[in-house]
C-alpha cells in the first residue's frame, strides 16, 4: 500500500521568542526541519512539506545552502493547522496511508514510523501516545480544582497515520478548520482511533529549553 507523510511546517514559532519559526532554527549545525525530513527518508515513502507561503523561498535557499537533497514536494500552508493538512492531502490522488507529522519533532525513529504504518494498515488509523508522568489536576467551573488519575490519560504525539480515504472524508466537515489534531477530527467523523506506544525521544521542540535538550540528545547519540 502506498505511503505518504505530510510534514506540517506552517507555524510561526512565536513561543521560541526569535525572529525565525522554530523549524528553521539550527540544531547541531543544520535546521530542525532537515532533521525531521531526514527521519522519513525511506524509498517507499513520499514526503509532502506544508510550509508557510512567506517562507517557501527561504526554505529553498536553505536547501541550496546546506546541499539538502532529500526529495519532498512543497505546498503552501493555510490559516490553521487543519487547513495546512488539507492542502497537503489535496496533492494526493491515490489511496494509501498518510502520516501527519509535526515539523519540530525531529527525533521520531524509523522503528516507530514502521509500527504506526503497519498498525494503520490493519486498523485504518494509528497514533503514538506515551504515559503521563506528572500529577494532573482538573479545573472546575467554580474556580476550584481536583486531582485526576493520570492512569486515565495519555500524551499524544505525531506522526498520526490514517487510511487516506477516511481522513479525507473527515475533512469534508464544515468545522474542520477548528480542529488542532487530526485524530480528533477523524474521531468526530465516527471513526475509531487506534493507539500505539510512542517514544519519549519523540518530543516537540516548542520553547527555547527544548532546543537545549535536543542538542544534548544529539550529542549523546554521537558519543
Amino acid at each position: 500500500m502506498k505511503r505518504y507523510v505530510i510534514i506540517v511546517a506552517g507555524g510561526q514559532g512565536i513561543r521560541m521568542n526569535g525572529s525565525l519559526p522554530k523549524q528553521f532554527l539550527s540544531l547541531n549545525g543544520i535546521p530542525v526541519l532537515m532533521h525531521t525530513i531526514s527521519a522519513f527518508n525511506q524509498p517507499d515513502l513520499e514526503v509532502i512539506l506544508v510550509i508557510n507561503k512567506d517562507y517557501i523561498q527561504y526554505w529553498e535557499s536553505l536547501c541550496k545552502q546546506y546541499n539538502f537533497k532529500n526529495e519532498h514536494l512543497i505546498v503552501s500552508g493555510g490559516e490553521t493547522r487543519a487547513e495546512s493538512v488539507k492542502n497537503g492531502l489535496d496533492l494526493i490522488k491515490n489511496e494509501g496511508l498518510v502520516a501527519i507529522h509535526d515539523a519540530v519533532r525531529p527525533f521520531v525513529s524509523a522503528q516507530l514510523i514502521e509500527r504506526l504504518f503497519s498498525e494503520a494498515e490493519k486498523h485504518d488509523s494509528a497514533i503514538p501516545v506515551i504515559n503521563v508522568k506528572d500529577t494532573l489536576r482538573e479545573l472546575n467551573e467554580n474556580g476550584g480544582n481536583s486531582t485526576v488519575s493520570r492512569d486515565l490519560y495519555k500524551a499524544v504525539q505525531t506522526p498520526q497515520v490514517f487510511r487516506l480515504s477516511k481522513l479525507k472524508n473527515s475533512f469534508k466537515s464544515e468545522d474542520y478548520p477548528s480542529f488542532t489534531d487530526e485524530a480528533s477530527l477523524y474521531e468526530s467523523n465516527g471513526n475509531t482511533v487506534f493507539l500505539v506506544e510512542g517514544e519519549e525521544e519523540n518530543f516537540k521542540i516548542t520553547v527555547p529549553f527544548d532546543l537545549v535538550i535536543a542538542e544534548m540528545l544529539l550529542q549523546s547519540k554521537k558519543s
